[in-house]
Parts: structure tokens; C-alpha cells; sequence
């Protein structure tokens, strides 16, 4: 199994002159799936955790004749990231927010803003 370390370590060959994967997608995969195995290591919450599925759905712009990636280097690594996010218990997901309580203010206003100007004839009339 892959800790996150092994992730954020991992170095993969780059290749000009064939199709490579783009440098910047992959990254930022990768700094997902760091950041989901970190939560699942110390067991913090974190918002959108990657799953396997999401790492098996991911496709990334192919790259020829400029930097990117080698194809079958990245391939290998998240099968492994897919693996390794199979066999670990789920990341923890942050508790719901907390339901509006009642404040007092009037219906529609936003708690701590000031309540939206009547009209003139809201005023006269009391509506």
C-alpha cells in the first residue's frame, strides 16, 4: 500500500518526443490523492476526498513534442493509488453545517445583515 509520502515522493520520467500525459492535470490528481491519504492516515475529514473510481475515471490531455509525463509511468501509479484506496478504510467527511437557528430576524434576511429596505408603500401600508 502507497502512504502519502510515497505519492508526493514519487517521480515520473517526462518525454518530449512521444505522447505524454499533461504535467499540471496530473499534479493536481496527485496532490488530491496526497491530500486524501493524508486525511485517511491521521483520520481528519476533508472535503471531496478522491476515491478509486475517481482515479480510474480520470483523463488527462495528451501531450507530443512537449513536456509531459510518460504514459505508462503514470498508468502504473495510480493503479497502485487505485489499489492502495481500495484496500484503506474511508476518509472521514466533515460534519454537515449547522442548521440556521432562529434568530429573530425577519423572514428572508440573513442573520447579521441588515434587513432588505422596504418600499414606500411597505412602510405606509405595514407590509
Amino acid at each position: 500500500m502507497l502512504t502519502a509520502d510515497d505519492v508526493q515522493q514519487a517521480r515520473l520520467p517526462l518525454t518530449k518526443l512521444t505522447e505524454g500525459y499533461d504535467k499540471d492535470e496530473v499534479d493536481d490528481l496527485l496532490a488530491k490523492v496526497v491530500a486524501t491519504l493524508r486525511a485517511v492516515e491521521s483520520g481528519t475529514a476533508i472535503d471531496d476526498p478522491v476515491t478509486a473510481d475517481g482515479v480510474l475515471q480520470a483523463r488527462f490531455q495528451a501531450t507530443k513534442f512537449r513536456e509531459g509525463y510518460a504514459q505508462d509511468a503514470v498508468d502504473d501509479l495510480l493503479d497502485r493509488v487505485m489499489t492502495t484506496l481500495r484496500e484503506r478504510p474511508a476518509v472521514p467527511v466533515p460534519p454537515p453545517a449547522p442548521a440556521a437557528q432562529a434568530t429573530g430576524a425577519p423572514d428572508g434576511a440573513v442573520p447579521g445583515l441588515l434587513a432588505p429596505r422596504r418600499s414606500w408603500w411597505q412602510r405606509v401600508l405595514g407590509g
